[in-house]
């Protein structure tokens, strides 16, 4: 699955205040050390209203092989960092990333072309993905913090994808991906917000725990030419 990203498994003695511990082992699932276990949170992009219609609009045919289980239509989202923590350590959290997004500048992308090999789910594919290297390198500061408390590896997404159907049955591939071939798929957005999501131990569902704004585009120019 392309939002199933695998951690190599390493492990490390970290230097942390106050502590020192081998830093836990992201396998994708809760872990559990001590007694204690692990919630599983996501970083996405917060999709325009325009981005989510337009989906909406594509995916509405498949719905019938949906309900027939012929295929799986994913929850559309476009994740930016996948991360494993403690409930406790939210409070830390908020104020790094308020940080960390809260001093970036927001910035246009576009969609432009659906992917997606035989036997593999279906995604939109990000052009010129640039920008999101770059605010995946700004969230990298947060690694040291995480392995300190035991946390696992933090992972980065630099290309992301949006997915948009999980699974497809051999019978109906050929249909789908024609259905697919037939639409225009590009779309543009700028990226203004990113949504924290989170899972509680023993539920695989996510829910959404807070919302970060970005600076407008531009807004560090103005600023500088303001002060001048």
């Amino acid at each position: 699955m392309l939002n199933k990203l695998e951690a190599k498994s390493v492990v490390m003695q970290v230097q942390y205040p106050g502590k020192t511990e081998p830093a836990a082992l992201f396998s994708g699932r809760q872990q559990v050390s001590d007694g204690i276990a692990f919630r599983r949170y996501e970083l996405r992009v917060s999709l325009s209203a325009q981005v989510k219609e337009a989906v909406s609009d594509l995916l509405l045919p498949l719905k019938d092989f949906s309900k027939q289980r012929l295929l799986k239509l994913a929850d559309p989202c476009l994740l930016i960092a996948r991360f494993q923590a403690r409930e406790e350590m939210e409070g830390t959290l908020f104020r790094w990333l308020n940080r960390i997004i809260g001093t970036q500048e927001g910035f246009g992308f576009a969609f432009n072309n659906y992917g997606g090999m035989p036997g593999q789910p279906l995604y939109w594919r990000v052009q010129e993905p640039g920008s999101f290297r770059m605010l995946a390198e700004r969230l990298r500061v947060l690694e040291g913090w995480m392995q300190g408390n035991g946390c696992g590896a933090l992972q980065l997404i630099h290309s992301p994808r949006l997915l948009l159907v999980e699974e497809i049955d051999e019978s109906i591939e050929r249909a789908v991906q024609l259905e697919f071939s037939s639409n225009c798929h590009r779309q543009e957005m700028v990226l203004t917000e990113l949504e924290l999501v989170v899972a509680d131990k023993g539920n695989q569902d996510f829910r959404l725990l807070s919302r970060f704004p970005l600076l407008p585009p531009g807004f560090k120019q103005q600023a500088e030419s303001f002060n001048l």
